[in-house]
């Protein structure tokens, strides 16, 4: 069960990790990266660390390795958190 949950995860931060990549030259929420390079780096750093985490949650699965799975989800979280925490700045700009 852990390991469906885990995969689950694994395509959420892929799905996101790929939605910062593609909105790079286009504006998503509130923001325009188009106008910012500041913020066009952040989404392509942000975005490949998601997607390297969604890597690696996939590999703990297939490693059937709990120490690795806990690691990747923990890192996930923080890989969604900090994303979150750069883009405070750019808010009403």
């Amino acid at each position: 069960m852990i390991n469906l949950l885990a995969l689950l995860f694994a395509l959420l931060l892929a799905g996101n990790g790929l939605y910062f990549l593609l909105h790079q030259q286009r504006s998503f929420l509130l923001f325009h990266p188009e106008e910012n390079p500041k913020l066009q780096r952040i989404l392509k750093i942000s975005g490949i660390c998601l997607l390297i985490l969604a890597g690696l949650t996939v590999g703990a699965i297939l490693l059937n390795n709990t120490p690795l799975l806990v690691i990747a989800l923990v890192g996930g979280c923080l890989g969604c958190l900090i994303p979150e925490l750069l883009l405070i700045p750019f808010m009403n700009r």
